[in-house]
């Protein structure tokens, strides 16, 4: 069974010190949500072989942070997350993800909410959470009936679970 975890980067300054939207950094609020949203998986959940992030400083850090708390894990950016609509990243998490059973995405809204309903089956809700409310640092978790992310179509997912950043807690299982 193929499972997608999908982060939204930590929270944000608003304008980075060089007023390029790409450079903005992470605040230290969403240092500390990056940091419990990897012990979480790493305490809960199956460990991503992939985590694939866009090249921007505010995913590479989340993705940084993340990291560290999984460990013994494989990632690597890919520039057409910044600011790429649901097919694209469909086709990074496909093409990156082919052979891997867990693969991680981090990246922007709106692409990750817009990847979440193009994967989701109809009756594929189980998390039972509106998708639209999506801030920074939420957290959702997709399966799949195909066993790799090469096999993997539109509208077959299965949404397990939602988490937002206020949600968040160490031991969220």
């Amino acid at each position: 069974m193929a499972r997608l975890y999908i982060l939204r980067h930590g929270k944000t300054e608003l304008i980075s010190s060089t007023g390029i939207d790409f450079d903005r950094n992470l605040v230290q609020r969403g240092e500390r949500n990056s940091s419990q949203i990897g012990k979480m998986i790493n305490d809960h959940f199956p460990k991503p072989e992939l985590i694939i992030y866009s090249p921007a400083n505010r995913t590479r850090q989340t993705a940084e942070l993340v990291e560290a708390e999984i460990k013994d894990t494989q990632s690597i950016d890919d520039r057409r997350i910044y600011n790429a609509e649901a097919e694209t990243l469909f086709d990074v998490i496909t093409d990156h993800g082919f052979d891997c059973k867990t693969v991680m995405l981090i990246g922007h809204n709106p692409g990750l909410i817009l990847l979440i309903h193009m994967l989701m089956a109809e009756d594929g809700n189980r998390a039972a959470h509106n998708i639209i409310d999506y801030p920074s640092a939420t957290f959702a978790e997709l399966v799949f009936e195909a066993e790799t992310f090469g096999q993997i179509t539109r509208d077959s997912g299965v949404l397990l679970k939602l988490l937002r950043p206020r949600e968040l807690t160490t031991s969220t299982p």
